[in-house]
């Protein structure tokens, strides 16, 4: 997108023509400037180099179909142990990727009387009225510092702010979504950047992922991603986010055991964000149950499996427990700030394999477990981000929140890597509510 436009996108009554002049003087009032990365640290940590996988190696066509097989062995071998790859090539240049975190970082820095007017949910996740919002975690609007609880009376230090329904041409209408000025200013930016990752490098992942379960070419797209505008309920659907970690005073660090963000899946489909050169992020380890940190890739985007795609294969691909932690003390001097998109099946959607129909997956004997109950989509996202930030879940010793157990599937599974491990057998090992 480019800065020179005479005309937006925009509809409804705040709707009017961005200019490049406009964009100036935005730019001074907000102070949208280059956001600093941190330098590469020296602390010994220990990183799983995860699969990269280059998208400019998939091709269409009958031609070059070995070459798509062999991306998807790449794919297959990682969706199903770690739940993390990692993407290079994949059509977004170093341009936009710098743009976007110009725009966020200032989005983020918004000041809490402007966060306030323009909130996503309450201002705290325990204050939350589920009947009336979808909470600060979904909402279109701010997530406020404080929002959620952790453990030992902690409140998270994370601003972020969420634009709902990105692939809907309803999210040009500034009556029915509302946004702050700056936001307003800079939308059209925002939605192409996470459109590009729904319709081009999502569509290209799912394809990989026919490829791996012996479905026709475009199935798990036109059925599960496909996005049909007007229609929220059956379209494919996702949400993009601006997130900014501020530190946490050391007193604070030391009550969540140096927790940022706790260990947890997310409830979607896949995940898609930028890559970080500081040491935060970690995966726990698939084989070994260790944390260990995700390397940073240039200019890459980092890609994880949610819970739909977890459920929807009957767990073959693995939903990735991860979580933030305090970067060494030679990077606490920058900030992390991350540009995520939350992609998900659409809401119709009934999350379990014999849906899916895989013929992979029947081969290896993989099926609907019997304790599950059906859900939709739309269902999960809706009961597992209840229970997000709570203190009921969250007020646990160890790594690991309390489980919850929803429609006979536990909110979190961090026992993925033990054998012929069951319901049965978890409630044995960790203390879990029933919902």
């Amino acid at each position: 997108m480019t800065q020179d436009k005479t005309e937006t996108l925009l509809t409804g009554s705040k709707a009017f023509p961005i200019t490049k002049e406009g964009l100036e003087k935005i730019n001074e009032k907000y102070n949208v400037r280059p956001f600093k990365e941190a330098s590469p640290s020296k602390a010994q940590a220990s990183t799983i180099d995860l699969d990269f996988i280059d998208l400019s190696l998939f091709k269409e066509g009958d031609e070059n179909l070995a070459g798509r097989q062999k991306l998807a062995a790449t794919v297959e071998k990682t969706l199903t142990t770690y739940g993390f790859l990692a993407i290079k090539n994949h059509g977004i240049d170093i341009e936009e990727f710098e743009k976007m975190r110009s725009i966020a970082q200032s989005v983020c820095e918004l000041p809490e009387e402007v966060q306030r007017e323009y909130l996503g949910g309450a201002m705290k996740s325990d204050l939350e009225d589920r009947s009336k919002s979808l909470g600060a975690e979904r909402g279109h609007g701010f997530k406020p510092k404080k929002y959620w609880a952790m453990k030992n009376g902690v409140e998270d230090s994370i601003v972020f702010y969420n634009v709902r329904n990105i692939v809907q041409s309803i999210v040009y209408d500034t009556d029915e979504s509302r946004y702050p000025e700056l936001v307003l200013h800079y939308l059209p930016e925002i939605v192409h950047y996470f459109r590009t990752l729904h319709n081009v490098v999502l569509k290209k992942l799912t394809i990989l992922c026919d490829i791996i379960l012996e479905l026709p070419e475009g199935y798990i797209w036109k059925n599960y991603y496909e996005v049909i505008d007007g229609d929220l309920y059956n379209s494919g659907q996702g949400f993009g986010r601006m997130m900014l970690y501020e530190p946490m005073n050391k007193e604070d660090e030391k009550k969540v055991d140096n927790h940022w963000l706790r260990g947890h899946s997310d409830s979607g489909g896949f995940t898609l964000l930028t890559s970080q050169p500081i040491l935060s992020l970690q995966i726990r380890d698939y084989f070994t149950g260790e944390w260990k940190f995700v390397g940073h890739r240039p200019g890459g985007l980092i890609v994880n499996v949610g819970d739909a795609m977890e459920f929807l294969t009957g767990g073959y691909f693995k939903a990735a427990i991860h979580r933030v932690i305090s970067p060494p003390e030679d990077q606490r001097a920058f900030r992390r700030l991350v540009l995520i998109y939350f992609s998900g099946p659409k809401f119709s959607s009934v999350l379990d394999p014999d849906a899916l129909n895989s013929p992979k997956l029947k081969r290896l004997g993989i099926s609907k477990p019997e304790e599950w109950d059906t859900i939709t989509c739309g269902e999960w996202d809706n009961v597992k981000s209840r229970l997000f930030g709570k203190k009921a879940v969250n007020s646990a010793p160890g790594d690991s929140p309390n489980l919850v157990l929803l429609y006979g599937r536990l909110h979190e599974r961090w026992h993925q890597a033990q054998k012929d491990f069951n319901l049965e057998e978890a409630k044995k090992t960790f203390n879990i509510i029933e919902v």
